[in-house]
């Protein structure tokens, strides 16, 4: 614990925040919010002078205002090693299509870092750009013979489409594996992209405040391995939850460029017992359930998007998009495929399986969520949402 003090307080935040604070005494050192990190100085959050710093990053500012974030050139050099030394095992004669967006997140630049340090080829083919829309990625797959595909596992699977489109089969040549980060993988999930591309796919956990953390082990984990990283899985009141039990994700990185003490992201997590993986390692593993606001209160059951990916991805047939909406006495499950089925008959299916599933009334309806053509002509710029809620406001007596 005294490393992760000792970084944080060289920052002119922390020294302000932990003023009267005691930090003999861990569990009353208060968290950190993204709503502190979002109004403070960005400069303030600098743990180092700042001739060390090598970038600057934000989030992408969906839910308000974006957290900025800092990388000294040691913490580059960091970020890239989480890659180097995972079971990706990147090679000098890999060539990795990086398909995250090189605007301003962490990810895309922590992929270049690591083909920097082991000779790797590196390809930019940013989502979030008109040069590189989803068609050019699939020719660029089966130009260059790229070995990784990294991705948004919600880019795969409409790559996927484009590819399935154009009568191209996957996986492509010399394709040995898919890196997806930035969305929750729940365990069907990642079976479904493996079906869908042939190669196995590895996730990555971590945020552009933290940096890139873990990295799947061949069994699916998160190994708590990262030296330099505190996770904590806490109740609403502060307390550990036991082993396997959900509760509030709360990190602590002794980041150089960007210390975090105790900083609740907001997301809900369990953490299991390292013994229960057959990968051989023995640190506790970590499973990421989302958002704490995407969590979905209905009829006395809460669903996490972990719950919801697992329901939907155990269909017989995935559709290639969909969204949940969230109404005070069902779910809506809207979807499109585009192939040829009976829209009746897959609405009927839908909704038999997906209530026997979740335990309360689903309803389906076949809608075009995203125009076919826009698929090979130009990108999408943000990720898909999942989850659409249509609850009524409280109304307060």
């Amino acid at each position: 614990m005294d490393e992760f003090v000792k970084t944080a307080l060289q920052s002119n935040f922390y020294i302000e925040k932990l003023r009267t604070i005691d930090l003999e005494d861990w569990k009353h050192i208060p968290y950190t919010t993204k709503k502190e990190l979002r109004e403070t100085e960005p400069y303030s959050l600098i743990g180092v002078p700042f001739k060390k710093i090598a970038t600057y990053h934000e989030t992408s500012g969906t839910s308000g205002k974006p957290t900025p974030s800092w990388y000294s050139h040691k913490d580059t050099e960091m970020e890239a090693s989480v890659i180097t030394k995972s079971r990706l095992k990147l090679q000098p004669n890999d060539i990795l299509l990086n398909r995250f967006p090189f605007a301003l997140a962490i990810p895309s630049f922590i992929l270049y870092w690591a083909c920097q340090k082991t000779k790797a080829t590196h390809i930019a083919a940013s989502k979030a750009t008109m040069v590189t829309p989803h068609l050019r990625v699939i020719e660029l797959l089966l130009r260059t013979n790229a070995t990784i595909l990294a991705v948004l596992p919600s880019e795969a699977e409409i790559l996927a489409e484009v590819a399935k489109q154009n009568g191209i089969s996957l996986p492509t040549t010399g394709l040995r594996a898919l890196f997806v980060a930035g969305e929750v993988l729940s365990p069907n999930r990642k079976k479904y992209l493996e079906r869908l591309w042939g190669v196995p796919v590895i996730g990555f956990f971590g945020s552009t405040e933290t940096g890139g953390l873990f990295v799947h082990c061949p069994e699916g984990h998160y190994h708590l391995e990262h030296p330099k990283a505190l996770v904590e899985c806490l109740d609403d009141n502060g307390d550990p939850q036991n082993t396997g039990q959900t509760g509030n994700c709360v990190i602590s990185t002794a980041r150089e460029g960007m210390p975090l003490l105790r900083y609740a992201n907001e997301d809900l997590i369990q953490i299991e017992d390292g013994a229960a993986c057959l990968c051989g390692k023995t640190e506790s593993f970590l499973t990421h359930l989302g958002r704490k606001d995407d969590q979905v209160s209905i009829q006395g059951k809460n669903f996490t998007m972990y719950d919801l990916q697992e329901a939907v991805y155990s269909l017989l047939v995935v559709p290639f998009l969909w969204k949940m909406h969230v109404y005070d006495d069902h779910l809506l499950f809207e979807y499109q495929i585009n192939d040829t089925f009976v829209e009746e008959y897959m609405n009927s299916t839908f909704e038999k399986f997906l209530s026997s599933k979740l335990g309360v009334p689903v309803k389906a309806a076949c809608n075009e969520l995203m125009d076919k053509q826009s698929l090979t002509t130009k990108p999408a710029y943000a990720k898909y949402q999942y989850l659409e809620k249509h609850l009524k406001e409280a109304i307060l007596v």
